[in-house]
């Protein structure tokens, strides 16, 4: 997969998280990028002492401090802005940015744009690259991919229930988990609803549909409740920055269909087929119902759909072509 890409040297690209032998591979193999620094110990939600911005603040120090030991040379490629913010305080000047995930005008946002000044930037959602750029700076969108390791494929119910599954926390609108909720009780269909979330464990059943709240669980158990599930329900809030889509991805490799909220914050993930929107006026339980029941006989199509556009290695090729282009 080695790519030509016009830079004088690859990247060393600096991450948060444990290293991923698969996906550090199709980095390497693009020639995109030489090696790789990152802190294996970092929060894994971002959160440390209650707080996001603390969590990310720290892990990136600790990043920033290691890159100036062990590869003091750049080009730099950043998989969060706040890494990038972190290499500048500590002198660092070549650096490209992966992410944004802030919304124009929002204090995130001004911080960013002061601390990246001309870097380039592959935002995950069109809209992010729009404000970016009208704010000065040089952004242009990418598709996100990503290769999680859900398991695949999974046997299909025989009892005639359906599965839905609301997981991840990004820019989630508790008011349309609320109107589902309301929806499957007052239908009390064969419905199970499961919603994980930071909040207590928690069940309910009626004479016929069940919703449970699974509480914090590992990124492991995340991937399989998906892959048991028919549909993937994402309820997202009305921003601009992009939110939904590591979700909306691990969900396709695990062969399971999406259904998210009509947001911007999706805009170029839709596709009317694997990732559909559902108006924000209609009910949602028969659009879920529906691709559910479409989503049993179309697993593996689902599955391919992963493969071809929305891998890791996908994604690597995309993120190569963007910066080529940007540089």
């Amino acid at each position: 997969m080695k790519l030509n890409v016009n830079h004088r040297l690859p990247y060393v690209m600096v991450a948060l998280g444990r290293s991923r032998p698969a996906s550090d591979a199709d980095w390497i193999d693009s020639g995109l990028v030489r090696r790789f620094v990152r802190f294996q110990r970092a929060a894994p939600s971002g959160f440390r002492l209650s707080s996001r911005i603390f969590g990310l603040g720290l892990d990136s120090a600790i990043v920033a401090a290691k890159v100036a030991v062990l590869a003091p040379r750049g080009p730099y490629l950043a998989a969060n802005p706040w890494l990038a913010v972190a290499l500048r305080l500590v002198g660092k000047r070549r650096i490209a940015v992966t992410g944004i995930y802030a919304e124009n005008g929002s204090r995130s946002f001004r911080l960013l744009r002061r601390f990246l000044g001309d870097a380039p930037v592959l935002t995950l959602v069109r809209h992010e690259a729009e404000s970016w750029n009208a704010a000065g700076g040089r952004a242009t969108p990418v598709i996100y991919g990503n290769t999680f390791g859900y398991p695949y494929p999974t046997p299909t119910r025989t009892d005639g229930r359906i599965s839905i599954f609301i997981g991840g926390s990004s820019d989630r609108d508790p008011a349309a988990i609320q109107r589902l909720e309301n929806e499957l009780r007052e239908a009390d269909a064969p419905i199970d609803l499961v919603i994980v979330s930071k909040e207590e464990p928690s069940a309910w059943s009626g004479h016929k549909a069940t919703i449970t709240r699974t509480g914090y669980v590992s990124a492991d158990d995340f991937g399989r409740l998906i892959s048991v599930s028919d549909v993937v329900y994402l309820p997202l809030s009305r921003g601009h920055r992009a939110a939904g889509h590591m979700v909306a991805v691990g969900a396709l490799e695990a062969g399971t269909p999406v259904v998210c909220s009509d947001s911007p914050a999706m805009t170029g993930y839709v596709d009317g087929t694997y990732i559909r929107s559902v108006p924000d006026d209609d009910l949602l339980l028969p659009h879920l119902q529906a691709v559910a029941e479409w989503g049993r006989d179309h697993r593996e199509a689902v599955r391919a759909e992963w493969a071809a556009r929305y891998s890791h290695r996908a994604y690597v090729e995309r993120v190569a072509a963007a910066l080529k282009a940007l540089s």
